[in-house]
């Protein structure tokens, strides 16, 4: 499954905020990536979160493959601010 949203979050992605997507999409069977442009970051990894760098009003786009994959992609996309 994939989305593509526009971010809108408060200035940049601050690592409190990774952390709690990180450790939300920890909870999910399904993969879940993000990505920006041509970077692809696990969205259960901190510090792939961190690196994608993401600040307001980018589009990022959400993919999830597994059993739960739609529940993730309307998790993830609701942190995101979409």
């Amino acid at each position: 499954m994939e989305l593509t949203i526009k971010t809108s979050i408060p200035r940049v992605m601050m690592a409190r905020q990774a952390a709690d997507i990180a450790t939300r999409m920890s909870g999910y069977q399904s993969r879940v990536l993000l990505r920006k442009g041509n970077i692809t970051v696990n969205a259960k990894s901190l510090m792939g979160v961190l690196s994608a760098e993401l600040c307001d009003g980018q589009a990022v786009t959400i993919l999830a493959e597994g059993p739960d994959e739609a529940q993730a992609v309307c998790e993830l996309s609701r942190m995101l601010g979409a």
